[in-house]
């Protein structure tokens, strides 16, 4: 009997302790399999397009060039030196609906790589439970000594913690940091495109202001222009086809009126809409203050610069790295997972005696598993995220693409805006030494009142190019700003701190 109490021991002690190897070779077994599954999408290399030709620009006589790194600030607008626009554009920041809409899903990226962080950390909570239970005496199980209600008290402290052996939480929490950065991103884009809208608006409210005040003129002149005619062909001294062609011309500035209140009453409501509120006071704007500016914005040379200052294009490589872990996490979910879990505390059949007696309680364990079959789950798990890493690739190199285009177009804009407002400029000039002459020999008998009332016209159209000119010049440089991601700090604002 001896004998085979030690031949029972010693077998005992055999499987236990070759158990933790063969637990080891199964699991090494099974990582070497599940790390040969491949994704059935083919995951694409991250690409950097580069310009098709050098980022350089001529800077026309006269102008101011001004390098990305004198753009430094996030308030790029207080070049202009303008405190009225400075002012509007503070507004929009602070109140826009889209800025605060960006800062609230920052916040919200905030929590989410919160709680990512907590997942490497064991979770640890208590319970305490109180239970009566009467079971019926008419049962199968006998009810001894008339003892029919059974009360339990339990108080208990417990944890769980899920090992991180392959690094899968690691991932998650690598890309719930990007994804939080990407929105940190997204806020300084939204605030770039509010600001750039902000002051187009803004000169879009000057110029169509100086424009109704132009034709309100032109009219009042036109309107005293047919009321001399008038009285001439009452008097005999002019004949009706005279009459009717000023007339006309009068008509056809007339309108001209409703057109650009109309649009001046459309970009009120816009500006009022984007600075949400009322607008700060615009000053006026008058023909002596269409100015050429004198600032000139320029890309350096190295296409680096510009990815590294436009926030859409952070944001773009940032989600990009969001792919990379998730798709690395979603490759290490074949692998076995590790988890333990302890309990301890107190339970008692009377609540006297709780924390007196023989009621402590205790457990642990630990536990290793590993996916078998799930009907192919993990593996669209994995494609899935293959297919959102590749679309990421993709929007990076849009997003690149799409720059390098935006900056080309930012370079010709200037230029040729410039250019157009000097031609106008110019026009105008000759315009009016046409009106001065006109207004002569109309005096000294020998032109017709239609000579002048065609070079007025054609000086009215000339000064409405020319505003128009000049407000296209101001937005040229808004979308060169705009084209090289503003003058921004890149480091991304914590609005919720992450916990």
């Amino acid at each position: 009997m001896r004998n085979l109490k030690n031949q029972s021991a010693m077998t005992h002690a055999v499987k236990r302790h070759t158990s933790k190897p063969v637990v080891l070779a199964c699991v090494l077994a099974s990582f070497t399999l599940l790390s040969a599954c491949a994704s059935s999408v083919k995951s694409l290399d991250k690409a950097v397009p580069q310009p098709d030709q050098p980022l350089k620009t001529e800077v026309p006589a006269g102008a101011k060039p001004l390098r990305l790194a004198e753009v430094g600030s996030e308030k790029w607008w207080e070049i202009n030196q303008i405190p009225e626009l400075n002012a509007v554009i503070e507004k929009a920041l602070a109140h826009n609906t889209d800025v605060r809409l960006a800062e609230q899903r920052l916040n919200e990226a905030g929590a989410l790589l919160g709680l990512a962080k907590t997942d490497k950390w064991p979770a640890i909570f208590g319970q305490f439970s109180n239970t009566r239970n009467r079971p019926t005496q008419a049962g199968n199980v006998p009810v001894f000594g008339n003892q029919n209600v059974y009360e339990t008290t339990n108080l208990t402290i417990a944890a769980s913690w899920e090992i991180d052996l392959w690094g899968r939480i690691r991932d998650l929490e690598s890309a719930a940091a990007a994804q939080f950065m990407q929105q940190g991103y997204n806020l300084k884009g939204v605030r770039l495109t509010v600001s750039a809208m902000t002051a187009t608006l803004y000169t879009r409210q000057r110029v169509l202001d100086l424009v109704v005040r132009l034709t309100e003129d032109t009219l009042k002149s036109r309107e005293d222009a047919l009321k001399l005619e008038k009285q001439r062909y009452d008097a005999g001294l002019s004949n009706e086809l005279a009459l009717r062609q000023v007339e006309s011309e009068y008509l056809s500035v007339k309108a001209l009126l409703p057109d650009y209140r109309e649009q001046l009453a459309q970009n009120t409501t816009a500006l009022s809409v984007i600075v949400g509120g009322n607008t700060p006071p615009i000053p006026k704007l008058s023909t002596s203050g269409l100015y050429i500016n004198p600032i000139m914005i320029v890309p350096d040379e190295a296409p680096s610069e510009l990815l590294l200052r436009r926030p859409d294009l952070m944001a773009a490589e940032q989600q990009l790295l969001a792919g990379d872990a998730n798709l690395s996490a979603a490759r290490k979910a074949f692998f076995p997972s590790l988890s333990l879990t302890a309990a301890g505390g107190r339970e008692s059949a009377m609540f006297d005696n709780l924390f007196t007696g023989p009621a402590k309680v205790w457990n642990f364990s630990a536990s290793i598993t590993q996916p078998i079959f799930q009907a192919g789950r993990l593996n669209d798990l994995q494609d899935a995220a293959v297919a959102r890493r590749n679309q990421a690739v993709l929007s990076y190199e849009a997003a690149i693409r799409n720059a390098f285009r935006e900056v080309y177009d930012g370079i010709a804009l200037q230029r040729e805006a410039r250019e157009r407002l000097q031609t106008r400029e110019a026009q105008v000039a000759t315009l009016k030494q046409v009106v001065a002459l006109a207004e002569k020999r109309v005096a000294a008998g020998v032109s017709s009142q239609l000579e002048l009332l065609d070079a007025q016209r054609n000086l009215l159209n000339a000064e409405l190019a020319w505003a128009t000119a000049w407000g296209n010049q101001q937005r040229a440089l808004l979308a060169m700003v705009t084209a090289l991601g503003g003058g921004f700090d890149s480091r991304v604002p914590e609005t919720r701190p992450a916990q």
